[in-house]
């Protein structure tokens, strides 16, 4: 094993002899020590190595034979049989391999170790004791992981100064970055400054010498480096020294540095592909969250009302049957509803919704809306089409629009137990465009959430049915044809939705894109 597995409190213990130095030894150490008989019975065990084997209260039961308590693995093969087969034909067993294991039989807890077992001969060669050094390594090994994983995902190098060799020891990674050959993941400073640009040579250079001196700078530098093909990169760098000697040297200067080149030369571009990843996984969690529940609830609901129906063991009224039918029906249009917001949602992602515009009848339109809802209100809302007189035609997508219409009027029937919802149309003379709106009675929209009500998956009530898609999909809509949707709300006292349409849509016009749907086809 490596020398740091001994540490020593107390130097003056070497000169004692006997058991009992030996036990004294063996509680001085940082690491945990096991002594053993040839046969792997237990006859010492130190403080640490009872903390890590789980070993509770003051002695153990003897006879205890290692093998009953714990198997010392590498490459799920148990290492001990081996291990003291050579011990006995008076090999001494050097440090464990790589990637070692200890298992514990009574809980099949396992951790890596860096460990050696050591055979104690007599002065005819024949083994009399065995001690079991180890360390465990898991926690060590884990922040190793975890650190190379997290690095592997950035342009962060770690490095550090081999003020023995006067080379740069850097991660390899740095060379694959810049298209150099690693050889053995070292470069000397005159080739390294030799990659730095001119202009930015003396500088670091200087801040290097100084560090060299003893001297802390914990400022960041920024500099360019020529890569492989010849072009500039520009990185960012920071190092501090660990210690000092006795003349002020540092005893070990380490740093990372980082590439920040495309963060120079697009910083706009960057933050807005950062927050677009940033909405994108948000997105996606939330969408992954609210699916699986909101699919399952209402097939979950047609599939046993429907075993209902056709069991031939429960006799049922016909009211009965009829209250299954219904529930059957207002879960396949729940179903119905939530996987044609999910499709609109997919058109808008992938920038393939279409829209076909021609002029078309408000007075038509809404009418057709009011035939089609007014059959579909839960009871005791009574549901209003409130149009002036004169008709107005519109230049739009009619389907679309009806779409935005329906969405509203269904997330008002939701929140509407008992009162009216009202929809229409105001068209002020001479104004260029027309005012369409629909209007609840229901229990409103607390003020803290209205900033966020047309957001994605946002749900002011998550008891509602619903994943929050639909007035995301409304405004998105809405704003592709030309027009603006808003909303105001009071808690107890309704809820109006407003949607601004240009009357028409002359061709001369710029077409104006929404965020997040830029390239859907007209």
């Amino acid at each position: 094993m490596k020398s740091r597995l001994f540490h020593h409190k107390d130097p003056r213990t070497a000169s004692r002899t006997g058991a009992q130095s030996d036990t004294d030894t063996l509680s001085m150490l940082s690491v945990g020590a096991v002594t053993l008989t040839p046969e792997g019975e237990i006859t010492e065990i130190n403080a640490r190595a009872r903390d890590e084997l789980r070993i509770r209260g003051g002695d153990f039961s003897h006879p205890l034979n290692i093998s009953d308590i714990l198997s010392v693995c590498h490459d799920r093969q148990d290492l001990l049989p081996g291990i003291f087969a050579r011990l006995r034909e008076r090999h001494r067993y050097g440090d464990l391999p790589p990637w070692s294991y200890i298992r514990l039989r009574n809980s099949n807890l396992k951790f890596y170790i860096e460990g050696r077992f050591v055979g104690r001969y007599d002065r005819r060669r024949q083994l009399r004791r065995i001690v079991f050094l180890f360390r465990n390594t898991e926690e060590e090994i884990t922040r190793k992981f975890i650190l190379g994983m997290a690095l592997s995902q950035t342009k962060i190098f770690p490095w550090f100064f081999d003020l023995g060799h006067n080379r740069m020891v850097i991660d390899e990674r740095w060379f694959a970055h810049l298209g150099l050959p690693a050889g053995d993941g070292t470069i000397g400073t005159e080739d390294f400054f030799r990659l730095v640009h001119p202009e930015d040579r003396g500088r670091l250079a200087d801040a290097f010498a100084k560090q060299l001196a003893g001297e802390m700078n914990p400022d960041t530098f920024t500099y360019r480096l020529r890569r492989g093909d010849g072009t500039w990169e520009w990185f960012e760098e920071q190092s501090v020294y660990l210690g000092q000697t006795g003349d002020g040297s540092p005893c070990r200067i380490v740093g990372i540095c980082q590439s920040i080149h495309d963060h120079k030369i697009s910083e706009d571009g960057l933050r807005a592909a950062r927050d677009k990843a940033r909405e994108s996984d948000r997105l996606k969690s939330a969408f992954l969250a609210n699916m699986s529940h909101e699919i399952r609830t209402p097939l979950n609901a047609i599939i046993g009302f429907a075993n209902l129906l056709t069991s031939e063991d429960i006799p049922f009224s016909e009211a009965e049957k009829q209250e299954y039918s219904r529930l059957i029906t207002s879960n396949g249009d729940q179903l119905l509803r939530l996987i044609s917001d999910i499709l609109d949602l997919s058109k808008i992602e992938s920038n393939t919704m279409e829209f076909h515009f021609g002029e078309h009848s408000l007075h038509a339109l809404l009418t057709d809306i009011y035939q089609a809802q007014r059959l579909c209100m839960p009871a005791g809302v009574r549901l209003r089409l409130d149009m002036p007189q004169a008709d107005t035609p519109i230049v739009t997508d009619a389907s679309r629009l009806k779409q935005v219409v329906n969405n509203l009027i269904n997330n008002a029937a939701k929140f509407t137990d008992d009162g009216s919802i009202t929809f229409g149309f105001r068209s002020p003379q001479g104004c260029e465009q027309v005012e369409l709106f629909v209007h609840d009675t229901g229990k409103g929209i607390a003020q803290e959430h209205l900033d966020r009500i047309f957001e994605r998956f946002y749900k002011a009530d998550s008891f509602v049915k619903g994943v929050g898609l639909g007035l995301s999909i409304c405004r998105t809509i809405t704003e592709y044809l030309g027009g603006a949707i808003s909303v105001e709300s009071e808690s107890g006292k309704g809820t109006r939705f407003t949607i601004q349409h240009p009357l028409s849509r002359p061709e001369a016009a710029p077409r104006r894109e929404p965020a997040g749907t830029a390239g859907m086809r007209q």
